[in-house]
């Protein structure tokens, strides 16, 4: 099998243009990115029925050249900070936490506990998230789909609160052949 050079996959890369660090990087042939995101207090009531999309699907159309099969969009790193307002919220059972998955679909890709963090009563940093999961998954319920929050566990939903909590997730972008 022949190596694939960096110079034969820039033309994948257009769409993506990177502007430069933080924006994104290249590593060998996988471009790294990153967002910046804030869950305003009216969406974090909402995350467990409400997903929310931090990175939308990759243009697969209109010109810009992509692979056959396009791109997989897959999280490396999580970090969240609430930002306490005046009330904290409620947390309903041990087990909610925020959950990074693929739009539209249930696969579990990180995942971070909301105990300790959007519960108290000050401004309050997590600088790690869990990866969860398997790294075998079907093209079909990856490829070409962007990244979303969401909140799982048993109980209800978060209560109460008020805060905003500002998120950073690292991707990379891998190519489809």
């Amino acid at each position: 099998m022949a190596a694939v050079l960096p110079d034969s996959l820039s033309k994948y890369w257009e769409q993506f243009r990177l502007t430069g660090f933080p924006n994104g990087t290249i590593d060998g042939c996988t471009a790294r990115q990153g967002i910046r995101y804030i869950l305003s207090s009216a969406q974090l009531l909402a995350l467990q029925t409400t997903a929310v999309t931090l990175v939308p699907a990759p243009v697969t159309t209109g010109g810009i050249p992509v692979p056959p099969a396009g791109f997989v969009f897959v999280p490396t790193a999580l970090r969240a900070e609430y930002v306490y307002n005046s009330t904290a919220y409620t947390i309903a059972n041990a087990d909610n936490a925020f959950q990074i998955e693929y739009v539209g679909k249930t696969t579990a890709l990180l995942n971070m506990t909301v105990t300790g963090l959007v519960d108290q009563t000050a401004s309050t940093f997590a600088g790690a998230a869990t990866t969860i999961g398997t790294s075998k998954i079907s093209v079909a319920n990856c490829a070409n789909l962007g990244l979303e929050i969401k909140l799982i566990g048993t109980g209800a939903a978060l209560t109460l609160g008020n805060g905003t909590v500002h998120l950073g997730l690292d991707y990379t972008i891998v190519p489809l052949f």
